[in-house]
């Protein structure tokens, strides 16, 4: 067999194998926009794109359990998807008045889903505290304020969103330097403060104490006032969690949340402007 033709025995087999290449490229890419159309409910997003004569406007801000505004989360209603902003503000216009499952989504925590009615106009479901974002696994909630009487004053919480107990054996506070200003759970007594925030929150003391915080709970807490002068800077909330396994073992798992001093005391650090 002579060399052109083994040339036009390679480029058939070439041309084959892009044609079928293509042809399977372009059946995925049919089957994953038809897949993603009914996820999405591409049914109702045919008839959303009219006008209603009375639209409805959705506008109101994403939230965890804490109330922390969610940047960048999804929001599924009505037929239409719409982002977050960087403030965790959402805004939808010309919906069709009625009533919707509103599907909201933001990662590192379970899809939340609510009945929701949107009328003629502006409508602002509330998305937060019991209608927030619960974590997958293990949130902090930490703020830190100065006030005018020269005492560090703060929040500090948790949310367990997992199935299954979360044991809290350290909360240390680190100035902007990574020192140890204190740990609020062993110098404050604050094993007893958050048991007694709910009856659901326990302390254990073997084989080390530590709290236990049970399956899908979440509670804020204050953290006591702290005389003396603090410098404007970035703080640390080191937490030591684990499970129930993690425990006995005496091995923690460590997250860090940093927030900056704030002179200003608002009185509700998960206020949005606008909201």
């Amino acid at each position: 067999m002579g060399k052109r033709s083994w040339e036009r025995i390679v480029y058939t087999v070439m041309l084959v194998v892009v044609v079928y290449g293509t042809a399977v490229a372009a059946l995925l890419a049919i089957t994953i926009i038809r897949s993603e159309l009914q996820i999405w409910g591409g049914r109702e997003a045919v008839a959303a794109l009219s006008r209603p004569a009375n639209p409805a406007h959705l506008q109101t801000y994403v939230r965890n359990v804490f109330g922390d505004p969610l940047p960048y989360a999804v929001v599924h209603v009505a037929g239409r998807v719409g982002q977050a902003d960087n403030s965790g503000l959402i805004e939808l216009f010309d919906l069709h008045p009625g009533r919707y499952n509103m599907t909201v989504f933001a990662g590192g925590y379970h899809p939340l889903t609510l009945d929701v009615t949107l009328e003629p106009g502006y409508n602002s479901p509330i998305l937060k505290y019991d209608t927030g974002l619960w974590p997958e696994y293990f949130l902090v909630d930490f703020h830190i304020y100065y006030s005018e009487d020269q005492r560090l004053m703060g929040i500090c919480g948790f949310a367990n969103g997992s199935s299954e107990p979360v044991y809290i054996r350290h909360a240390r506070l680190l100035s902007p330097q990574g020192e140890v200003i204190t740990d609020f759970l062993h110098d404050h007594d604050g094993f007893s403060y958050y048991a007694n925030l709910s009856t659901k929150i326990k302390v254990v003391e073997e084989p080390q104490k530590a709290l236990l915080w049970p399956p899908q709970t979440w509670q804020p807490g204050e953290f006591p006032p702290i005389p003396g002068i603090f410098h404007f800077g970035l703080y640390t909330l080191e937490v030591h969690f684990g499970s129930e396994e993690e425990h006995q073992l005496g091995q923690y798992q460590i997250v860090q949340i940093t927030d900056h001093l704030d002179y200003e005391l608002t009185g509700n650090p998960h206020s949005t402007p606008g909201y």
